[in-house]
């Protein structure tokens, strides 16, 4: 009887002890998948999408991946015009045209954190017509149209694959920048006289330094 009770309570113990192995070995794995989802999902996310690079008799060549060194021996064949960068930013398309073959991807090594107030160009005239969606891929990560790095991006460059490209005068006229609605101001308008050569966004300018107490106040009574 004594012999058929221990076996009882031992093979209770083993299920309880199995049971809480199981359960801390899951809760554990459980918390380090969901911390690997939750740091994945903090990251910026890059894909490239291609190199396109344009020789300078007009040619193009199509790379999904190069090198500097591939890029180098290339452009000893045959001289290139400019290298354009095409990518995917947070699921978003964006493009850069470099002629210093400054082809290093991803742009940045560090999250792009989001503006309190955001500001952007949310549309773009070209001698009044309407060019948002060429241009706007330009404006990179930090929506500021690379203005950060070695190599802004011209008005002509952005405008490239236009199909009109050839009939575009860039000496006259003007290029006009409508943004979101912003606080207080509601849409912005920054009008640049042609020639205009690098194009610039100044992505804090949502909000006058002067009125930010105001809004801050704002927000305030309305929580």
């Amino acid at each position: 009887m004594w012999f058929l009770y221990g076996i009882t309570v031992a093979w209770i113990l083993a299920n309880i002890t199995q049971a809480a192995m199981n359960r801390f070995v899951f809760n554990v794995n459980k918390k380090k998948s969901l911390d690997k989802i939750e740091r994945t999902e903090d990251r910026d996310e890059y894909t490239l999408l291609c190199y396109v690079i344009t020789y300078e008799d007009g040619e193009n060549e199509v790379l999904g991946e190069t090198t500097l060194e591939e890029i180098e021996e290339k452009d000893e064949l045959k001289k290139i015009d400019y290298i354009t960068i095409k990518y995917m930013f947070n699921g978003r398309l964006m493009k850069y045209i470099t002629r210093q073959m400054d082809i290093e991807f991803p742009f940045y090594n560090f999250n792009v954190e989001p503006e309190k107030y955001p500001y952007y160009p949310d549309i773009m005239f070209f001698n009044n017509l309407d060019v948002t969606d060429y241009v706007r891929p330009y404006l990179g990560p930090l929506c500021n149209f690379y203005g950060d790095r070695e190599e802004p991006v011209k008005l002509s460059d952005a405008l490239r694959e236009h199909p009109e490209y050839n009939t575009f005068n860039f000496e006259e006229g003007n290029f006009i920048m409508i943004s979101n609605k912003t606080k207080f101001y509601g849409r912005k308008i920054v009008t640049k006289e042609l020639p205009c050569n690098f194009l610039v966004w100044k992505r804090h300018a949502a909000v006058d330094p002067r009125d930010e107490e105001k809004l801050n106040n704002r927000e305030e009574l309305i929580i």
